[in-house]
């Protein structure tokens, strides 16, 4: 079983999917989605750190219409753009469209990664520069306690975000997810 980390997909996106170089929307979405596919049902699961959409219901929609026929299981960390994220009012009302497509979730998590303990958020820790640092986030970013962080939100190109703390959004990883043995060689590295 491999277990596949990713982040910031945000389908149905265009101002992202113009970032990314991409002509249309539906260039992007494809694109995103051919990475998903490859993924094998019978030994992947795939973890989203969150922000599958823009922000929007119609976004929304799209995006788990979009992730709904994948067979892998998948479970998702909210991000700011999910209408799910309970940094929302009503983010509940979301809740059963959501776990329709995800067989989880939820705000934060815990897992390992290798014989590593880790945090699954979307936001870095809170003592990281991050270029779209708000203070509206600030009471959803977690404290640097020592635990490997897995996250998405940043955008940025370099994999490394601390000393403890990997970034699979799309953009570190070539629009693809980071595989468990991708984040553990990340890990070892000095």
């Amino acid at each position: 079983m491999t277990v596949h980390f990713t982040a910031d997909l945000h389908l149905a996106h265009p101002k992202l999917a113009a970032l990314r170089g991409f002509d249309t929307v539906a260039a992007h979405d494809a694109a995103i989605m051919v990475a998903l596919h490859r993924l094998d049902p019978d030994t992947d699961t795939l973890w989203v750190l969150g922000d599958i959409c823009s922000g929007g219901v119609a976004s929304m929609n799209s995006a788990l219409e979009q992730l709904a026929p994948l067979r892998v299981p998948l479970h998702l960390v909210t991000g700011n753009h999910d209408p799910v994220n309970p940094m929302y009012r009503n983010a509940q009302r979301h809740f059963a469209a959501y776990t329709r497509v995800f067989a989880s979730v939820q705000q934060m998590a815990r897992t390992k990664v290798g014989e590593h303990g880790v945090v699954l958020s979307h936001f870095p820790y809170r003592s990281t520069p991050d270029r779209y640092g708000r203070d509206q986030f600030d009471q959803y970013q977690l404290p640097d306690l020592g635990m490997w962080l897995i996250h998405g939100h940043t955008h940025a190109a370099q994999r490394r975000s601390g000393k403890r703390s990997i970034c699979v959004s799309l953009e570190a990883w070539s629009l693809r997810p980071a595989s468990e043995p991708d984040l553990i060689a990340e890990m070892t590295k000095r």
